[in-house]
């Protein structure tokens, strides 16, 4: 009975795992890619916003994300630091790639959304 419930919890705490390293949000702060990109800036790297304009939001985009984070071309981004290739699983690759094609940008608008909200309450109380 001891084995069996050992059992099921370890292959609990195996999916919980697999679910949480497929997040993308996740995977940029794991794979530290914030000490060169971020969503909405230029750091070392380019931002997400530009990355989102050149490939668009396909599935096919996704892909070609992906496999050029697996495996970056320099000539794709003149004038910006080589990306070194990480050797990282495809599918950890696929979930970055929809982090930085889509997920960051609806996170970008969200802000952006709230921030404007706050600024019109803002407004509001300063006449009353």
């Amino acid at each position: 009975m001891g084995y069996t419930i050992y059992l099921i919890l370890l292959v609990l705490l195996t999916l919980t795992e697999t679910a949480i390293s497929l997040d993308g949000k996740d995977l940029f702060i794991r794979y530290n890619c914030g000490s060169c990109h971020a969503p909405d800036r230029k750091v070392v790297g380019p931002s997400f916003l530009e990355i989102s304009k050149r490939y668009g939001k396909s599935e096919k985009a996704i892909e070609k994300v992906a496999y050029l984070i697996i495996n970056p071309k320099p000539s794709n981004w003149p004038g910006y630091a080589y990306m070194p290739p990480f050797k990282i699983p495809l599918e950890h690759a696929k979930a970055l790639a929809r982090y930085v094609l889509i997920d960051s940008l609806k996170e970008i608008e969200k802000r952006e959304n709230e921030k404007n909200l706050d600024d019109i309450l803002d407004d509001e109380f300063q006449f009353h």
